[in-house]
């Protein structure tokens, strides 16, 4: 066997060889993607994309507008005759 067969040789194995890691990267990606686990822990980051703090602030200000709406309503509120 020559050098140049050598290298050639070489060279098919290192090639083979990066085929078969991009196999497996891509097998274990699809079976971490597919796993329920995975599934639910995506759906719960969506879930809480905006975050919580702006949702409980929207809630207190709806709450105290609700609250100022109620009373001012008794007292006629703004626009009485």
């Amino acid at each position: 066997m020559t050098k140049l067969e050598t290298l050639q040789r070489r060279r098919e194995l290192v090639l083979l060889s990066a085929e078969l890691q991009r196999a497996t990267l891509a097998r274990r990606i699809s079976r971490v993607d597919a796993n329920p686990a995975r599934l639910a822990l995506q759906f719960a980051a969506r879930a809480v994309s905006v975050p919580l703090a702006w949702k409980l602030g929207s809630k207190v200000l709806r709450l105290a507008v609700r609250a100022y709406r109620r009373r001012s309503g008794k007292r006629g509120g703004l626009f009485a005759t």
